[in-house]
Order: C-alpha cells, then sequence, then structure tokens
C-alpha cells in the first residue's frame, strides 16, 4: 500500500506542525491504490484512518492517489498541480494553504 505509506509520512509531518487544528483531513482519492483515508488529528498529532469521522472534515483533498502521492513524495509541484486542476480542495482552504506553506509544499500562501 504505497499510498498509505505516503500518507502515513504526511501524517507525521502534520503532527509536527504549528499549524495543525482539531478535526480530521480528509482525502478521496481515485484510481488504483486510491480510496478514502482520514488523517485524525483531533488529538494535536495525526493518525491515518480509513474510518469515517463524524463530523465534516476541515479539508477535503480529492485527486487520483498516483498525483497525490507524487505531490506528498516532493516529485510534483503541489501549486502547480492545483492551479491546473489536478487535484482540488475543499473546506478551510486557508488552514490548507497554512499547512502546506509551514510543511514546503507551497511557497506562498494561496489565499
Amino acid at each position: 500500500m504505497v499510498m498509505e505509506a505516503a500518507l502515513n509520512k504526511f501524517a507525521a509531518k502534520v503532527g509536527e506542525t504549528n499549524s495543525v487544528r482539531a478535526g480530521h483531513i480528509a482525502f478521496r482519492l481515485s484510481g488504483e491504490d486510491g480510496g478514502d483515508f482520514f488523517l485524525d488529528c483531533s488529538t494535536g498529532d495525526a493518525c491515518l484512518t480509513e474510518d469515517q469521522p463524524p463530523s465534516t472534515p476541515l479539508i477535503e483533498v480529492m485527486g487520483d492517489a498516483r498525483r497525490i502521492r507524487r505531490i506528498l513524495e516532493g516529485e510534483k509541484d503541489a501549486t502547480r498541480q492545483f492551479l491546473a486542476g489536478g487535484f482540488r480542495i475543499r473546506g478551510d482552504l486557508r488552514y490548507a494553504s497554512d499547512l502546506a506553506l509551514e510543511l514546503g509544499y507551497i511557497k506562498q500562501p494561496l489565499l
């Protein structure tokens, strides 16, 4: 499960940020190695789960699993992929931008 490994590494990084907020981040991924994955950040750390959270996620990331994995692993530029329509984000965009900036996925805030 290559996607799960990438998301577990991402969860560890998110748990170390100053931007992390209590709640969930959902990944709705299509294609090979896709599925619905959730980061539970309710305790300040982040851990990967496949269990649907009881509340609406703070952020939902939707796209092709391979593309998202390559972004998380630093092989593709997140800003370029987002602006080209390679994936979508729904929810608290400022929070998504703050996390992406702190984690080094983007160089400038989206908002």
